[in-house]
């Protein structure tokens, strides 16, 4: 009974150490640590129970130990604190049924292939592949959720995350899952120099890929932007007698445009708590403070009034002297902006209000005038951000506004943060991100941090930048290229298992 508390229990131990590293760069050898135990830990296994079972509690202790900041939200109102405990069972027992799924095929692989030295790379290849079809999956299906991948753990230096402009941050998470596999398959195989080699491998390809590859995606069009985070808390932010407070605050923050310099102004999710397309005092108001050469990029609330009664939208705005447009939010968070099978679970809802949000219908892009000249760009929504989009016409910059007030002061919002940059380094633009109470941050077109507040900081950061070019190997490819980068890595698999079985054969002669 001992040996198998001891067994099982290793492998929430794994997954618990894996999920705590991967926001922390520092902490990273515990990541590969946590899926060295892992996946030696499997090769014990002999039968599919015990397979699916080992792997369920690995993914147990990794959403539990990585995406803890999940009960955040059920803790802002004192009417949810009950679901908290609920949803922190609940959600890593769900999700934790991912890793069942490499589990069970490592084990089926190497019950038949494992005592085949002459597989060695192949096999890599097959355990790589097995870890990251439930990371694809888990990134696509009942609405995806993209979070914590294994090429995140990269992000905390550009040069490290180039590589995503050629395959995207799933090409990136193969490769470092491979890596991991040759780290821990060669280590249980006493192949010691091969262990070493392959630890620095990776990062050293990675920096090559950096120092070699194109450089070429930034235009040489320059906009002057100011990101503003007011730090307003949860609590407050809804509440109607606030509100004149909340504008001052962040009127305060933006400051009054006499210069001649053009400026895009970029305010956070919700910044402004009222139905802006019906607040054209309001409107006039603002622009009259921001002066006439300031764009404000802003979220807001719009209602629709149809034949039934109205729709609700969580929206972004682009405020202009002479126009406003707008963005309605397409990716709605489940219980937060709508519940699904409300007349089951209406209780859950997290948001002021008993009304759903609607899902916006619109393109994914934008145009603003800035020094005569359009400007494209692609809006998103809070955690829209995290997730690979495609547009028609090509997008100058990423504006990102989120209210990350919700997730707490630990790793939420790096992770999406993490999430977030990715797609300005696949798209090769800038990515412009403000957030409530923080991260907010202005990127290049590499995904290279320029400017950044932290949490819970009342701040501002401006800059003046190149827009890109949003023409990277990844975006001229995106539809076929993981395909490709997967068959060319097993042929490249193949090839070197057959070059040692000649080599050995030739030792033999």
């Amino acid at each position: 009974m001992l040996s198998r508390i001891y067994f099982f229990g290793k492998f929430f131990l794994a997954g618990s150490i894996s999920g705590i590293s991967i926001s922390i760069p520092l902490l990273i050898p515990l990541f590969i640590l946590g899926y060295y135990f892992f996946l030696t830990g499997i090769l014990k296994n002999q039968k599919i129970l015990s397979s699916f079972f080992s792997g369920w509690l690995f993914g147990i202790g990794f959403f539990a130990s990585s995406m803890n900041w999940i009960v955040n939200p059920f803790l802002v109102y004192e009417k949810h604190f009950h679901l908290a405990p609920i949803v922190f069972l609940i959600f890593p027992l769900l999700m934790g049924l991912f890793f069942t799924i490499p589990s069970i095929l490592i084990t089926v692989f190497l019950s038949r292939y494992s005592k085949n030295e002459d597989h060695f790379f192949t096999t890599c290849f097959v355990i790589s592949l097995s870890l990251f079809i439930p990371e694809f999956l888990r990134s696509n299906i009942f609405g995806g959720l993209p979070f914590n991948l294994a090429g995140h753990i990269w992000v905390f230096d550009a040069r490290l995350i180039k590589i995503a402009a050629y395959v995207g941050v799933f090409g990136l998470s193969f490769l470092t899952f491979y890596w991991i596999s040759l780290i821990s398959f060669s280590f249980t195989k006493k192949k010691f120099l091969l262990t070493l080699f392959s630890i620095f491998s990776l990062p050293f390809f990675l920096i090559l890929v950096s120092e070699f590859g194109s450089k070429n995606i930034s235009s040489d069009q320059k906009v002057l932007l100011k990101v503003i985070q007011p730090n307003i808390s949860q609590k407050e932010k809804w509440r109607k007698n606030y509100f004149e407070k909340h504008i001052d605050n962040l009127l305060e923050l933006s400051g009054h445009n006499n210069a001649e310099k053009e400026i895009i102004v970029v305010w956070p999710e919700v910044a402004l708590t009222v139905y802006l397309n019906e607040q054209k005092e309001l409107l006039e108001y603002i622009k009259k403070k921001l002066g006439k050469k300031t764009t404000l990029i802003t979220g807001g609330l719009r209602r629709s009034f149809t034949g039934e009664g109205f729709d609700i939208y969580n929206t972004l705005y682009v405020i202009q002297k002479d126009r406003v447009v707008y963005y309605d939010k397409r990716r709605l968070v489940p219980f937060g902006e709508f519940i699904p099978l409300r007349s089951f679970v209406s209780f859950w809802k997290l948001t002021p209000g008993k009304t759903d949000f609607s899902v916006g219908g619109m393109a994914n892009y934008l145009t603003l005038d800035y020094k005569e000249k359009k400007i494209n760009f692609e809006p998103s929504i809070c955690y829209e951000a995290i997730f690979q989009t495609s547009n028609e016409n090509k997008v100058m910059l990423i504006i990102n506004i989120t209210n990350d007030a919700w997730f707490g002061n630990l790793y939420g919002p790096t992770q999406h943060l993490n999430a977030s940059i990715f797609r300005s380094v696949e798209k090769g633009i800038p990515l412009i991100r403000s957030a409530n109470s923080g991260i907010s941050v202005i990127t290049d077109s590499n995904g290279k941090v320029l400017k950044k507040i932290g949490l819970n900081k009342r701040n501002f950061i401006q800059s003046e930048i190149n827009l890109g070019t949003n023409s990277t190997f990844f975006i001229k490819n995106k539809e076929r290229i993981l395909i490709i980068f997967l068959i060319l890595i097993f042929s490249l698999s193949l090839i070197c298992d057959k070059i040692i079985k000649k080599r050995k054969s030739l030792k033999k002669m």
